[in-house]
């Protein structure tokens, strides 16, 4: 008798688990709990430390994956096509509340930002802001702050060589 019992309490736990893991997680792709200066950025392997500039995509199964800067996320998801339907969330720069990155006010050229790129979001008002659209298209074409500062380095290095070599 007793074992008959054990068997069927096992069996409705195993049917409790197969139904509760088919069951959608996180279905409104709220942004998940960050354990700062713990979780590491899924694309460069950074600590997410910064309040200010770290970003999440929650994928439409309500999975979270954490970025140290939007940067990341947005050239991350390039080498994916499983992504339709996610939804990005960004801290915001003056609150560090976590904010839906479609519905934010972009800026650009903050040297803060922890990989250089140079876009921050922000929820309130701010003068010439950029939509997020924007923000990927130049993310995916390199229109980046730390791009920017190298090409000036190096158009300078290579000016200055040439100037070397003429006045030899």
């Amino acid at each position: 008798m007793r074992l008959e019992f054990a068997k069927l309490v096992f069996y409705l736990l195993l049917i409790a688990s197969v139904f509760s893991s088919c069951v959608k997680q996180n279905e409104e792709q709220l942004p998940a709990k960050v354990a700062w200066d713990r979780d590491v950025c899924i694309s460069c392997r950074m600590a997410l430390s910064d309040h200010r500039y770290s970003a999440q995509i929650i994928d439409a199964k309500g999975k979270a994956y954490l970025f140290d800067d939007i940067g990341c996320a947005i050239l991350w998801t390039q080498k994916r096509n499983d992504m339709e339907g996610a939804r990005y969330w960004v801290n915001d720069k003056a609150t560090t509340e976590w904010i839906d990155a479609s519905k934010a006010n972009w800026t650009f050229g903050d040297k803060n930002t922890p990989m250089g790129y140079g876009f921050a979001a922000t929820m309130a008002s701010v003068e010439n802001a950029i939509d997020f659209e924007i923000v990927k298209k130049r993310m995916i074409i390199g229109d980046t702050l730390v791009n920017k500062f190298q090409n000036r380095f190096l158009n300078q290095t290579i000016d200055s060589k040439k100037h070397d070599h003429n006045s030899e």
